[in-house]
């Protein structure tokens, strides 16, 4: 009998070790209970095997990144939202995947684990565009040059008219300080983001209440019948400046315009850009944005000086 026990056990031994492999056949890796590690988002980095997917966990003051490295071997299974086997070069920066591991996870950041499966979600197309979401991405991630460490996607989306694809992205160390991408979906051009708007203008420069002078660069977006249009800069008491400009396509399109705005000096701390189009009917002004901005001390001559 004892002898039995000794041969059924050394039985079960011999069957685990060939689901562990051998010198010459791999571990069994679809014996492992893998373990869903990244439910929604997207590759960061891809290098010699490996993919950085990271994504944004929502909680208010206390959100954060999960970002895990996962090593790509013959064992872990690529596939397509349908189930179809994708090769690794399918698996781009900006891609929207789910991810699991084995469950064993490096104690580093981002985490170290090897992948059993990775599962490539369907990309969102904008009407007549060229640029993807994926694509789109890939362009914010790329223009960010001056901080390191794995950044996430907060959101990627299209505005309601296909005008452009709205990108924010969270880079671990700066939870609180997302960064905003705008990007034309048509030519992958990274557009200036909207500071003040109306239903005629949308201004990317200068910010409101931002300290300006005794030049400063104005640059938006126009759409006006006969891309034209007017400005001026005043400080509640005086005139500092005026002019009249033109964008580069008129109505029903939106226009592009840039100019500059000098003034000598101000009666108080405090000025205004407006940003009009004169009525066709009586010369008023119509469609008005209102900037307010702030004057230099070097540059403010007060109609009552304190004596």
């Amino acid at each position: 009998m004892l002898c039995a026990i000794l041969l059924i056990a050394a039985c079960g031994r011999g069957d685990t070790n060939n689901k562990q492999g051998t010198d010459n056949q791999p571990p069994i890796q679809n014996d492992v209970q893998a373990v869903k590690a990244i439910d929604r988002g997207e590759i960061i980095q891809s290098s010699n095997n490996s993919l950085l997917i990271t994504t944004f966990v929502d909680k208010g003051l206390e959100s954060y990144v999960v970002a895990i490295s996962f090593r790509i071997d013959d064992q872990t299974e690529l596939l397509s939202k349908s189930g179809e086997v994708v090769t690794l070069d399918k698996m781009t920066i900006g891609a929207q995947v789910e991810a699991w591991h084995t469950g064993i996870v490096a104690e580093s950041y981002p985490g170290q684990a090897t992948a059993v499966k990775i599962l490539l979600l369907d990309d969102e197309n904008a009407v007549d565009a060229t640029v993807n979401r994926a694509e789109a991405i890939r362009i914010a991630l790329n223009a960010q040059t001056e901080v390191n460490g794995p950044w996430a996607v907060k959101q990627a989306k299209l505005d309601e008219g296909n005008e452009f694809w709205l990108v924010e992205i969270v880079n671990f160390q700066y939870i609180d300080q997302p960064v905003t991408v705008r990007i034309n979906p048509k030519s992958g051009e990274i557009v200036p983001i909207v500071v003040v708007e109306n239903d005629a203008f949308r201004l990317y420069t200068p910010r409101a209440d931002e300290k300006l002078g005794p030049t400063f660069t104005v640059e938006g977006e126009s759409r006006v019948f006969e891309a034209a249009f007017s400005w001026v800069l005043e400080d509640g008491h005086n005139l500092l400046a005026e002019g009249h400009e033109m964008t580069d396509v008129g109505a029903p399109e939106w226009g592009r315009f840039k100019f500059d705005v000098s003034f000598e000096h101000a009666s108080q701390p405090n000025m205004m850009l407006i940003l009009y189009v004169s009525s066709a009917k009586d010369g008023s002004a119509e469609h008005q944005l209102v900037i307010p901005l702030k004057v230099p001390e070097s540059l403010m001559n007060y109609i009552n000086p304190i004596i």
